[in-house]
């Protein structure tokens, strides 16, 4: 192990030439104290912005996946009220419905005279929803049950 006196040389060596002799600074105690001191605070900024960015990074994701979600579900509902405009209608259901955002795949569960049970699902970015809605189909329909499943 070197002495402390080599350390201290060595840095004088270093940075002896930004050292103003005018000034009347001594290098080995003040300088050495002050580039130590700018080498830690940069370090607690660097740890400190690093983690803020990563941050701001992760609840960015998070809101796009919110966003995604959400736009899945809503596109997703509009499917499934668009069946039950169909089966009102028609007395019957697609296999799919194509809106402008997303292509619904419908799914009858159960058909046991007037009650009914389908599921609508959807896929918008990765997001996929599904809708199960229990009915009963008389003259109109009668909507008992609506869960996202």
């Amino acid at each position: 192990m070197r002495p402390r006196n080599y350390f201290n040389n060595l840095i004088i060596r270093i940075f002896g030439s930004l050292h103003s002799k005018s000034e009347g600074l001594d290098i080995s105690t003040k300088g050495y104290i002050a580039i130590s001191s700018v080498l830690v605070i940069a370090a607690v900024v660097l740890v400190i912005g690093t983690t803020v960015s990563l941050v701001s990074i992760s609840e960015g994701q998070i809101s796009l996946s919110s966003y995604h979600n959400d736009t899945a579900l809503d596109a997703v509902e509009g499917c499934t009220e668009d069946a039950l405009l169909y089966l009102n209608e028609n007395d019957s259901l697609p296999a799919a419905i194509t809106t402008p955002q997303v292509t619904c795949t419908i799914t009858v569960n159960s058909q046991s005279g007037p009650n009914w049970t389908i599921t609508v699902s959807g896929t918008i970015s990765d997001h996929t929803k599904s809708i199960q809605v229990q009915l009963t189909r008389a003259t109109t329909i009668i909507i008992t049950s609506w869960n996202e499943v």
